[in-house]
């Protein structure tokens, strides 16, 4: 039974329709009750019974042969209400003559007062039961007709079960075709289901689906743009881990000729010169493994924490930690920033960005360069750029230098390829853009990173 209440669009179309034939008949019901109101003093049953019979006793001039039309109409048109099964009580008629003499009255209101006006329908009661009196007269009689009722509800209830009938013999001859067409149009949706369940959880190559109906499309389209993505990421991810692999195998490769060299040399300036190779070779692997981790971290979906920090006294520090790498090599390290640079943004990641355009700067540049750091803020977005004095980066190579794995071409320092990569997958996740210029001097990198607020950003979506 529990298909009973699982949701189906098939089923939700029927009770829309089942809420469409309601609200018809609802309407239907104050339409037919408004029109009786408004029509209620010329053309109501009452108003016509009323008049055919004042025209009748026109010619009428004695009394027995008036109540002999008056009995004869009274039982023909009770005969005809109780035909309807469900009206109450009777038809009640009352006869005067000019002179006011009563000459017929039904058993229902004989002794009553009985006061209508002229040509027209009033709600009066006569006892214990409402009527709805019609008064007519001409120059010999004065005619009274009262028809019984129960009110306004008892009156919507008539005309709403009269119309219910009809309601319920149209409404499955409507039902079944809209049902028919709402299950054949779910039926594609259906095929594309079954299409997808059955295929393996590696196969992400196009559908293949021909989506014939317009609705569908947009629909069929948005799975192959997710399919096409989700190849894309595998792809990248398998290049991802071929080339981390390619690149940890040199470093172990050392690691184990120069171990192999210790274990069996007893020369010490030959161990000392394997150690120090191996030493490098731990090095380099140690920084490689640390950077893939820091790149499989900020793969992650979730939303980075946001700190208002003084970026300007960040950057200082930073700085410093860098200074000894960079006096090693004679390299100067140059700061221009205001004193202070107050902005709400993921620490971590501003800090990765620093690093890696920092150590991309140290490590290219010759000995005796120098490296300026500009830090300002703009209309809301932090500016940060790494202008450098070294050999610079073809033109044509401008586009890859983010990628991961790459490397310049030419030139002589040794890196993994990946501090680039970093910075640009860490702005991102900022919200912000990295890009590389050419030195305004003809000579060198110039590394540009913008980032928004997030006041900034929350705006502009």
């Amino acid at each position: 039974m529990k298909w009973l209440f699982q949701r189906s669009l098939v089923r939700r179309v029927a009770l829309s329709l089942l809420l469409a034939f309601t609200l018809a008949w609802a309407v239907l019901v104050a339409y037919m009750y408004l029109d009786f109101r408004r029509t209620m003093d010329t053309d109501s049953g009452v108003v016509r019974a009323g008049r055919e019979l004042n025209r009748a006793l026109a010619g009428v001039r004695r009394d027995d042969v008036a109540v002999a039309v008056m009995d004869t109409m009274a039982k023909m048109i009770n005969e005809l209400r109780r035909g309807e099964g469900n009206l109450p009580g009777k038809v009640v008629f009352l006869l005067k003559d000019t002179d006011g003499k009563l000459v017929y009255v039904s058993p229902e209101i004989e002794g009553l007062a009985v006061r209508g006006d002229p040509e027209k329908m009033v709600d009066v009661k006569l006892g214990e039961q409402r009527y709805w009196l019609y008064e007519g007269s001409n120059p010999r009689w004065q005619v009274w007709v009262g028809e019984p009722h129960s009110g306004i509800p008892w009156l919507l209830g008539f005309i709403g079960s009269s119309l219910i009938v009809p309601f319920l013999i149209a409404f499955p001859f409507v039902l079944a075709p809209v049902w028919i067409a709402a299950a054949q149009g779910i039926k594609p949706l259906r095929m594309l289901g079954e299409r997808i369940h059955l295929r393996s959880a590696e196969d992400l190559s196009p559908l293949g689906f021909d989506a014939k109906y317009a609705e569908l499309k947009p629909l069929v389209k948005a799975l192959e743009d997710l399919l096409a993505q989700l190849r894309g990421k595998v792809d990248r991810e398998r290049s991802f881990v071929n080339d981390a692999a390619h690149e940890l195998r040199t470093p172990l490769a050392v690691i184990g000729a120069q171990a192999h060299v210790l274990s069996r040399s007893i020369d010490p300036a030959e161990r000392q010169e394997a150690a120090q190779h191996l030493e490098h070779a731990i090095a380099r692997g140690s920084h490689l493994i640390q950077q893939l981790l820091e790149l499989a971290t900020m793969d992650g979906s979730t939303r980075p924490e946001m700190q208002r920090v003084d970026v300007a006294e960040l950057t200082r520090r930073y700085l410093a930690q860098a200074a000894k790498d960079a006096a090693n090599r004679q390299l100067e390290l140059i700061l221009e920033s205001p004193d202070s640079v107050r902005f709400s943004l993921p620490v971590p990641l501003y800090e990765s960005v620093l690093r890696n355009l920092l150590d991309n700067a140290v490590k290219y540049v010759d000995e005796g360069g120098h490296v300026v750091v500009t830090l300002r803020l703009e209309g809301g977005v932090l500016m940060l750029s790494v202008v450098d004095s070294g050999p610079g980066i073809p033109q044509e190579e401008h586009a890859l230098v983010f990628d991961r794995f790459h490397r310049v071409s030419g030139t002589s320092a040794q890196g993994t390829g990946l501090g680039l990569s970093i910075a640009r997958q860490a702005c991102q996740r900022m919200g912000g853009t990295i890009e590389l210029t050419q030195n305004p001097t003809g000579r060198g990198c110039a590394f540009e990173v913008r980032i928004r607020s997030r006041l900034t950003l929350d705006s502009l979506r």
